[in-house]
């Protein structure tokens, strides 16, 4: 192959199409990705809770002020203690992964984005045609 064969359009106009696809195909699948490393992070802080606790509650409290909204965190950790931390990275691994939730395989099959029955799609073909010709008319 030499350079010239880069500069033929028709090389380059699939090049593009091709590169385009898989960036989305790799956006979709590293989305979900992404989700369930969060996930298994979360559970992997949860499940040390015990052992680090002291280093949360500092952590927490330089970010949260617990104090004017009415919560403690006890010295050493408790049922509670440990409640409110786990709620806290709960939100925080919500956070992180909402942006992400569009471009998610399993969140699109779950809200039936892909899935379209034969009456939806006639119906849908129906208004399309209602609109192009209202405006052809026009």
């Amino acid at each position: 192959m030499d350079a010239t064969f880069f500069q033929k359009p028709i090389v380059m106009a699939v090049l593009i199409f091709l590169s385009i696809y898989l960036v989305f195909f790799l956006i979709r699948v590293l989305a979900d990705m992404v989700i369930v490393g969060v996930a298994l992070m979360s559970a992997v802080v949860v499940y040390n809770m015990p052992a680090f606790y002291v280093e949360y509650r500092n952590f927490l409290q330089s970010l949260i002020p617990f104090n004017k909204i009415g919560l403690k965190l006890a010295e050493q950790g408790d049922g509670a203690s440990y409640l409110i931390i786990a709620v806290c990275l709960l939100l925080a691994a919500v956070l992180v992964c909402l942006p992400f939730l569009p471009f998610s395989a399993t969140y699109r099959q779950i809200l039936g984005v892909e899935r379209m029955n034969k009456s939806d799609e006639t119906k849908i073909r129906q208004w399309i045609a209602e609109e192009m010709d209202q405006n052809s008319q026009k």
